[in-house]
């Protein structure tokens, strides 16, 4: 049903966690960015070495399928070698360009990043997200990479690996992998410090998804819930999914208010999530309408744009600042419907939030 593609640090009594059966630890692996920066610096002469790392091999392929290109590893390779060179390109569809101008930033970043306790401070940040009695045990993979498609810093795939080349595969399948672009960090941010909250932020962001997702396929609500497949769904669970992904970078990066700008962007956006879910009920949406109205409401490129992901944000935000952390958990573990009937419910109290249409609403209670 899913489709899956996120200023203060934390203390140390904020690495403690309170649920003994929240077992999820994140395996991080820096091979990729590591031989990427080598090949820049002459220190690798064997392009393909580089390009068969796991972290590179996903980044490109998820780079061509957000450009909507069909990927080609020879292209991937060809690229490569331009970037060794100090060659520019005008079709980056792999984001080189920008690993060769903000090289001396990713490699102070990369550098910082591994000094921290990274893991540790993810996996405590999200397990306040998840219901007191969840029980989650699981081992992340999680590879750092300095490439890839420019709206995504971060994503989450589920991959099976054959002879070292990833198929990716839909839900309930594969092991979900996580994969961090550090250059977005280092080319919108200044000081490393901040770089390293705003990538810290981002990947608590997709940590939540990948955990979220076991969750999803131990529960017996959302083992129904997935079983349906009709776009209206798909986009209803991104929202939820999103919107508290979002709210944790959120958090993370500027504490417990969003901005004046934020909070209006948001509000235009549940009036465009609203016309979306209702476009989707009709008989005669094309499958193309369908993944078109999908994909946008995520993956547009801005935080305007991205409807959904953004109306989540705010129902989300809405649910944990107005009715507590408990209750935002609580939709976890009911699902879809809940968190739509909890927010709505929040826009009959609070006249400033917009209000889905009732139909919209009593669809997501079936």
């Amino acid at each position: 049903m899913k489709l899956l593609l996120s200023i203060l640090l934390l203390t140390s009594s904020a690495l403690a966690q309170s649920n003994p059966n929240f077992n999820v630890t994140l395996r991080l692996d820096y091979s990729s960015i590591d031989a990427l920066i080598e090949l820049s610096e002459g220190r690798v002469a064997n392009v393909n070495r580089v390009a068969e790392l796991r972290g590179n091999q996903i980044a490109a392929a998820t780079s061509a399928l957000l450009a909507r290109q069909t990927y080609s590893p020879v292209d991937f390779a060809r690229e490569l070698e331009r970037f060794r060179s100090g060659s520019i390109t005008s079709n980056d569809m792999f984001g080189l360009n920008s690993t060769s101008t903000y090289l001396k930033q990713i490699k102070l970043l990369l550098q910082e990043t591994k000094k921290r306790q990274l893991d540790r401070r993810v996996v405590a940040t999200i397990e306040s997200f998840f219901p007191q009695n969840a029980r989650i045990t699981a081992s992340i993979p999680v590879y750092f990479v300095a490439l890839g498609n420019e709206n995504a810093a971060a994503f989450v795939r589920s991959i099976v690996w054959v002879n070292n080349t990833p198929r990716f595969v839909g839900e309930g399948e594969g092991e979900l992998t996580i994969v961090v672009n550090l250059t977005r960090s280092a080319q919108y941010i200044q000081e490393v410090q901040l770089q390293f909250v705003d990538m810290m932020s981002t990947l608590a962001h997709e940590t939540f998804h990948a955990v979220f997702g076991i969750y999803q396929n131990s529960s017996p609500v959302w083992q129904q819930l997935n079983r349906r497949y009709e776009p209206y769904w798909t986009l209803a669970e991104l929202v939820q999914n999103e919107g508290i992904a979002y709210l944790i970078s959120a958090q993370q990066r500027t504490g417990a208010h969003l901005s004046a700008a934020q909070l209006n962007s948001a509000k235009q956006a549940i009036t465009s999530l609203n016309s979306a879910l209702k476009e989707l009920t009709s008989p005669s949406i094309t499958p193309t309408r369908a993944r078109e109205l999908i994909m946008n409401s995520n993956l547009s490129g801005s935080y305007e744009k991205n409807y959904g992901a953004t109306a989540g944000l705010l129902m989300a935000y809405s649910i944990d600042a107005k009715l507590g952390r408990a209750s935002l958990n609580e939709t976890i573990q009911n699902g879809i419907g809940d968190f739509f009937a909890k927010y709505q419910k929040l826009t009959e109290q609070f006249g400033e939030l917009p209000k889905f249409d009732e139909e919209v609403i009593k669809r997501l209670s079936n």
